[in-house]
């Protein structure tokens, strides 16, 4: 396995069933990975009939298994009456239209080619092989209005069947340390461009992408966006922006590689209820809640990211939450508890300065809209570089509600991670919402709640602030050592945080 800068076995300081999750998400990450340059052929030939000539990837049954094979393109017809079918498709606008069911000039057509081969084959959770859509450099505008431009595509685009590979020409360049850089040129990429700024609507920003697993029916599992740049139509991280640039809910085994976020998104990477693996994407910044969301009930490893100055927090990790989903996309039924799990490896988050609360990690015992569930996190946090933002790391409650259950419990563990910078304090812990524990709100207080923290050497506790009154039946463990209660800051609303 290359390319992953200080990589360290996830199962170091993660609980066994956490690490045996993990490394699997990883494992089958490699597997998939590319090792080099994506870019289809713009060019195909094909006889009088529409069936091409060249060479063709099918899925090919033999027995009891399935293979991917490559046969000419004559003999197509022969393999499909023997229920085979094509695993990759090739994305290009400069195609001419045509129908051999190979070639398209828009990605949604050929995302519904892929779906219909899946439920044709009934293979709604798992398929027997992975279907590749390679889309060529260009950039493919559109719309979220259906219908709007038929040349164009509609989004969001929608994959909610599984093991879809969907791979722009976009090649991230890594830095020495294993990261995603913004240095390379665009000018040949994959660019997602809506002709206009991707709306907001009934409480939820437009995704360019949408990964969904159907509550009953076909589920996005297996999933991979990679090689992408991805744009919102809106401005940067002032209060023009819009737009998401991946939603997804009740995946398993996603996986976004190597994909540009561009700046104006109100999240970039948003992802419910899901098992994911987010690798070596730059995100160039947000106006909204978040950069990367994370919430469970799910399994996450973030590795070899950058975050640039963007949403509250860079990274967002809570148990559940229950908040806006577009229409081809049920609504998640929230559990009486839930327990997110993430291995937050090698990123890079700087630059987070909103008012009150920038903050580059963020970790949370209770997810918005999801007061009366019980949360737990289980966080590592290794090598990560965490600078210039007004908090470095925050652990809290997040979204208390005084009628919902109170119960957050949160296992945060640190090692080898860079914090500098912070305009505030490199930690900030409490009990309640973070501003209550800065003097800004009074929020109610978590109950019978256990937070254990590893800081690993990476921050002194005599230097953290924290909200930990008596009276509520909390315990705070670091490095071993049950804390007293009380209460500590030096916030000051007034200070300045430069760029």
């Amino acid at each position: 396995m290359t390319g992953f800068g200080r990589w360290v076995p996830l199962s170091l300081h993660l609980p066994r069933t956490v690490a045996a999750v993990a490394a699997a998400i990883v494992t089958n990450a490699c597997a998939d990975r590319p090792t080099g340059p994506r870019s289809p052929a713009t060019a195909f030939a094909s006889t009088s009939s529409g069936v091409p000539e060249d060479n063709v990837s099918i899925c090919h049954f033999s027995d009891a298994s399935a293979q991917i094979i490559t046969v000419a393109g004559p003999a197509l017809g022969a393999h499909a009456r023997h229920d085979d079918y094509v695993s990759e498709l090739v994305v290009d606008r400069q195609f001419v239209v045509v129908a051999d069911g190979i070639h398209f000039r828009r990605i949604v057509d050929a995302i519904g080619a892929a779906r219909a081969t899946r439920l044709a084959h009934g293979e709604l959770e798992s398929g027997a092989c992975r279907i590749t859509i390679d889309v060529a450099p260009g950039v493919y505008d559109g719309s979220a209005t259906p219908d709007a431009d038929p040349t164009g595509e509609t989004f969001p685009l929608v994959l909610d069947v599984p093991d879809v590979t969907v791979r722009g020409s976009y090649v991230m360049p890594l830095d020495e340390q294993g990261r995603a850089t913004d240095v390379a040129a665009v000018a040949d990429a994959t660019v997602l461009a809506p002709s206009s700024p991707l709306p907001f609507t009934n409480g939820l920003s437009t995704p360019l992408f949408v990964v969904n697993g159907h509550p009953v029916g076909s589920k996005g599992n297996g999933v991979v966006i990679e090689g992408f740049v991805l744009r919102s139509g809106h401005t940067g991280i002032g209060d023009d922006g819009g737009g998401q640039g991946v939603l997804a809910l009740r995946a398993r085994d996603l996986v976004l590689r190597g994909n540009r976020f561009e700046q104006g998104f109100t999240e970039s990477i948003d992802l419910r209820a899901t098992n994911a693996t987010v690798e070596h994407n730059h995100l160039g910044g947000g106006a909204g809640t978040c950069d990367m969301c994370l919430a469970g009930p799910g399994d996450y490893a973030a590795q070899g990211n950058r975050l640039r100055a963007g949403g509250i927090p860079g990274i967002l990790i809570v148990p559940a939450t229950l908040i806006a989903v577009p229409p081809m996309v049920e609504q998640y039924e929230l559990p009486a508890a839930s327990t997110v799990t993430v291995a937050a490896l090698n990123n890079e988050v700087r630059d987070h300065l909103r008012l009150p609360v920038g903050a580059g990690l963020r970790v949370g015992g209770i997810g918005i809209g999801a007061p009366n569930v019980a949360g737990t996190a289980h966080v590592v946090a290794r090598d990560n570089t965490l600078v210039h933002n007004r908090f470095n790391m925050i652990v809290e409650a997040a979204f208390p509600v005084a009628t919902g259950s109170l119960r957050g419990d949160i296992d945060l563990r640190l090692s080898g991670n860079t914090l500098a910078e912070s305009c505030q304090s490199n930690l900030l812990v409490s009990f309640s919402r973070h501003t209550t524990a800065l003097g800004l709100t009074n929020l109610p207080y978590l109950h019978n709640s256990t937070y254990t923290l590893s800081l690993g050497g990476d921050v002194s506790w005599d230097d953290a602030w924290y909200g930990h009154p008596s009276g509520f039946g909390n315990t705070l463990m670091v490095d071993g050592v049950a804390m007293p209660n009380g209460v500590k800051h030096a916030y000051d609303a007034a200070k300045t945080c430069t760029n």
